[in-house]
């Protein structure tokens, strides 16, 4: 078998984004991201949440993805909260 081939995206603002890392950020499938990563180069448009009125499916998370996500929501919030004081 050959090396798994990842492309990678540049955006118009210079980010350069693989399929994987925006389906993880956004909570979509893979072939959501790819679809959006090739119709725009945006960064507005290509990282805007899922709209479930736009028709797709979200990513199904289980427990542990759940509980994870909000993990890292808190402690991202926290370095925030200790970098404003």
């Amino acid at each position: 078998m050959g090396a798994l081939r990842t492309i990678k995206y540049t955006l118009s603002d210079g980010q350069v984004v693989t399929t994987r890392q925006l389906a993880k950020q956004l909570g979509v499938t893979e072939s959501a991201a790819r679809n959006r990563l090739n119709r725009h180069t945006d960064p507005k448009k290509v990282f805007a949440p899922y709209n479930p009125s736009k028709g797709g499916k979200a990513r199904k998370l289980n427990a542990k993805q759940v509980e994870k996500n909000k993990k890292d929501k808190e402690q991202e919030l926290l370095k925030l909260a200790l970098q404003n004081i």
